[in-house]
């Protein structure tokens, strides 16, 4: 079961990066960052961009959540910044994100 669900997600990963690579125009990212009751800091990282339904002229908005990420140590800017960089990175749309 174990080697199922990992298959899934990367077949679920490589779609969205496909996904990704087609957006229009830029692709913007939200994080937040918090600590569970046992102090263990996490990020979330959401994705958002812009693509035409069916080969039309009508424009979707599409989020997804692209990372669950422990980040053990420092909540420094430099730090969040790596992880964050890391985590487009895996995505593929780090020169797509818009600043």
């Amino acid at each position: 079961v174990h080697e199922l669900v990992i298959d899934a997600f990367h077949e679920y990963f490589n779609a969205l990066k496909k996904d990704l690579a087609a957006a229009l125009g830029k692709v913007l990212f939200t994080s937040d960052l918090w600590s569970d009751s046992n102090l263990c800091p996490f990020m979330a990282v959401t994705t958002h961009w812009i693509t035409r339904a069916d080969h039309s002229s009508v424009l979707v908005l599409n989020t997804v959540l692209i990372a669950f990420h422990h980040v053990p140590g420092s909540h420094m800017g430099e730090l969040l910044a790596e992880v964050i960089l890391h985590l487009l990175d895996q995505t593929g749309v780090t020169k797509k994100v818009s600043v």
